[in-house]
Order: structure tokens, then C-alpha cells, then sequence
């Protein structure tokens, strides 16, 4: 593999320390607005704005190599700066509030996800799709539920974030900075963070969720879930899909939070299972995902440390189950992998590290094939960051962060990161 160039990565260092400006923080409040009887309606959002620098080697030999630092490259290093989106997409959040009706209150949210940036593109009308990312900016309707509270629980029905692995993502440090840029010679979408290096994206949808009251530090959850076709590409034309789905996808997560004499101690296990079939010919083929995940995260004192991690069958290397998560025969891939992360806070600033990494193994069939040598075997990345608030409303970020991608031929693809911005919540 070809090196990157000491100069390149000096000069990148030193355009985005000079970048570094102005930057925001975590949301601390809604507007909140009053209506008739006791009805409330209030708004909430943040707006995230980052500056990357990435230098990513060229892509390895070998046609059919998956994994996201491939996307869009030639076989030559390439280096790109970007004005875009983070890992999290701006957020402007509707939210409805009822008064106590028979017991119970109910609520409503709808959460729109736009991105800032064109897709290498001066001209942009979005907004694109994920299949092309190619066009402009996207508004990502990633929320859309209500809720029903009362002393028996939560009841939530709409759009929402998974239970599986949704944890594992809101603990990460770079989920208000970048993590690892991939697709940045494409430039749509938004980051990765230490989705496949480290977890696998939960992402948000449709479900059925009920959620028990605080036991003590204790939650339990169970949703059924919208069912998701089970792939081994992104690409229906080229893939073998299992896409007869008629039964639901079942989620659940058991959680734990305290304030103990040492610290905050908080942990978690979720699962998940799904089957689907495939109905090409007559061998109707079924398929199953299987996962489990958890971790632990304590905060004493200015330390905060963490570490997660998940397993199982037909879960995907990056996205959950609709890519990389077969092979070309429809056998299902084991995949598992975990992050650990430390931060201190100095003050007003958060300084983090992080490492994670997700491993994907290769099923009989791929062993004995020919090709079997270009399929990726790993995912691994890590993040050194600075979170600084300028106010309960501002966030300066910075980050640096080393991915790399190998593939079971012994190949391997490097990408180096720098990024700075800003995020301000309302």
C-alpha cells in the first residue's frame, strides 16, 4: 500500500487548527409555548457545522471490495476538505405535550434532519438519497412517534431510534463531532462516527415500544418493529436478498442508572431478532438475524469512561442487515466488535479518546472461493477529540481520527482525519 505523504498530513494539520473558530454545544432547553387546557407545544434543535480534512489512501486492487473508505476512491491517495455535516445531521424538533388526561400524558414529536452540505457540487437542489448521494442537501424525517406515560410505563408508537445498539451510538464522544468521514470524494450523507468501527448503525424506525417505569435504576424495554430485508449488497441487481419479511423484527433492552457514592453508573443489554426468506426459485430460503450488544459507562468525579460492544449473525459490517450481511449465497455472516473510550473534563473543555472496531468473518462458502480473499475483515478507527463550551448553547469541536480497512488478502486502506466546528443547540 501507498503512504501517505508527511507534508499532507502537516499541511492538513495546521489549514484546520487556523480554521478552528467558532463552535456550539448540547441542547439544554425547549421553547415551550402554551395552548387551551393544559396543551403545551414547544420547539428544539441544533445545528451542526463541521470543517474536514481527509487523506485516504487509494483503494486496493480487487473489484469487489465493500467497506466505506472505498466508496468513491481510484486507485490513488486522495486528499479532500469539506464544509459539511457531522455524525448527527441538524435537528429542528416539533413537540406536542398534553395535560394529564384519565392518568395518563401523552406527547408527539417530529424530528427533521437536515444537512448542510452539497455533494461536491456548487449546485444543489436536494435532496439526494442514500443510494446515489451524489445530489444535494437531505431532510432526514428520522422522528415521528407519540407517547403515552402513565404509572404502568410508556407506551410509543411512530418513528423512532432503535433499541438494538441505540445505546452503543449515544454514548459515543464523536456523535456531535465526525468520527471517521467515509465517502468524502462522493460527500453526502453524514459521517460515520464509529458506525462499523464499533457498532453497528441502529438507525430509526418504525415500531411499537413499551417501556417499563424506573425500578430502581432499572428499565426494560420490548418493541416490534417494522421488518428489514436481509442483504449481501446495497445493490439489488448484484446481491442475494432476503426480502419476504412476514413476521416483525423483535427488539428489547434492559438498562441501569444511578447515582452511586463513587459516581454515575449506568449500563445496558439489547437484542434483536428478525427472519426473512428469499423467494427466488422454489427454495424460499430463510434467513435469521440474531444480535446482542451492551455496555458500561461510569463517570467519577471528571472521568468519564466507557466500553460496548455486540455480536451476532447477519448484522452487517456498517449498516444493519440490508448490507454486507449474507454472502453471495445467502448464508449469514458473523460479525461482532466494541469501543472503549476515556474523557476528562478540563474546566470548560471535554477531552476524549476513543477506539473501536468491527470484525466480520467469512462463511464457508466464501472460504472456499476464489474471490474470497477481497472480502473485508475489519473496521477499525480511532478518535482523539476536544469538546469545548462556550455556553450552555455553543460547542467548539475538534477532532482527529486514524481509520483503517482490511481485508482478508492481507490488504489494507488507511484514512487520517482532521476536523473543526461547531454545533449550537437551542
Amino acid at each position: 500500500m501507498k503512504k501517505m505523504k508527511l507534508s499532507s498530513l502537516i499541511s492538513g494539520l495546521t489549514g484546520l487548527v487556523a480554521l478552528v473558530a467558532v463552535t456550539c454545544t448540547p441542547a439544554q432547553a425547549a421553547f415551550v409555548v402554551g395552548g387551551e387546557q393544559g396543551w403545551q407545544m414547544s420547539f428544539d434543535g441544533m445545528i451542526n457545522a463541521m470543517m474536514t480534512y481527509s487523506m485516504t489512501e487509494g483503494a486496493p486492487d480487487g473489484p469487489l471490495r465493500n467497506g466505506f473508505l472505498t466508496i468513491g476512491q481510484e486507485k490513488r491517495d486522495q486528499q479532500v476538505f469539506r464544509v459539511r455535516t457531522g455524525l448527527l445531521p441538524s435537528i429542528f424538533a416539533f413537540n406536542v405535550k398534553s395535560p394529564t388526561i384519565n392518568g395518563v400524558d401523552y406527547g408527539a414529536r417530529i424530528g427533521l434532519y437536515p444537512q448542510i452540505q452539497n455533494a461536491t457540487t456548487r449546485t444543489g437542489f436536494g435532496p439526494d438519497t442514500l443510494a446515489s448521494l451524489d445530489m444535494g442537501s437531505r431532510i432526514d424525517i428520522r422522528e415521528v412517534f407519540f407517547t403515552a406515560d402513565s404509572c404502568y410505563g410508556q407506551f410509543l408508537v411512530g418513528r423512532a431510534l432503535n433499541l438494538y445498539q441505540g445505546k452503543n451510538i449515544l454514548t459515543d464522544m464523536t456523535l456531535i463531532g465526525t468520527g471517521v468521514p467515509a465517502a468524502e470524494a462522493i460527500g453526502g450523507g453524514t459521517t460515520l462516527g464509529h458506525i462499523g468501527y464499533g457498532y453497528v448503525y441502529p438507525t430509526f424506525n418504525a415500531q411499537f415500544r413499551y417501556t417499563t417505569i424506573d425500578m430502581q435504576g432499572f428499565k426494560a424495554a420490548v418493541s416490534i418493529n417494522d421488518p428489514s430485508k436481509i442483504a449481501s449488497t446495497l445493490d439489488p441487481n448484484a446481491s442475494y436478498v432476503a426480502e419476504k419479511v412476514n413476521m416483525p423484527r423483535f427488539e428489547a433492552e434492559l438498562s441501569y442508572a444511578k447515582k452511586l457514592s463513587f459516581g454515575d453508573l449506568s449500563a445496558w443489554v439489547s437484542g434483536l431478532y428478525q427472519e426473512a426468506k428469499n423467494n427466488a426459485g422454489t427454495s424460499n430460503h430463510s434467513v435469521s438475524s440474531i444480535g446482542g450488544a451492551g455496555g458500561v459507562q461510569l463517570g467519577i468525579g471528571k472521568v468519564g469512561l466507557m466500553v460496548s460492544g455486540y455480536g451476532g449473525q447477519a448484522l452487517g459490517s456498517t449498516f444493519m442487515q440490508d448490507s454486507d450481511a449474507l454472502d453471495a449465497i445467502g448464508d449469514e455472516r458473523l460479525s461482532y466488535g466494541g469501543l472503549a473510550q476515556a474523557t476528562y473534563q478540563l474546566g470548560k473543555a471535554k477531552l476524549g479518546v476513543n477506539y473501536g472496531i468491527n470484525y466480520i468473518d467469512k462463511t464457508d462458502f466464501e472460504d472456499d472461493s476464489p474471490t474470497g480473499g477481497l472480502v473485508l475483515k475489519s473496521q477499525q478507527a480511532a478518535t482523539g477529540g476536544i469538546y469545548y463550551s462556550v455556553n450552555k448553547y455553543m460547542t467548539l469541536v475538534g477532532e482527529y481520527t486514524w481509520a483503517r480497512n482490511s481485508w482478508y488478502d492481507g490488504e489494507t486502506q488507511d484514512s487520517n482525519t482532521i476536523a473543526a466546528g461547531t454545533v449550537f443547540t437551542w
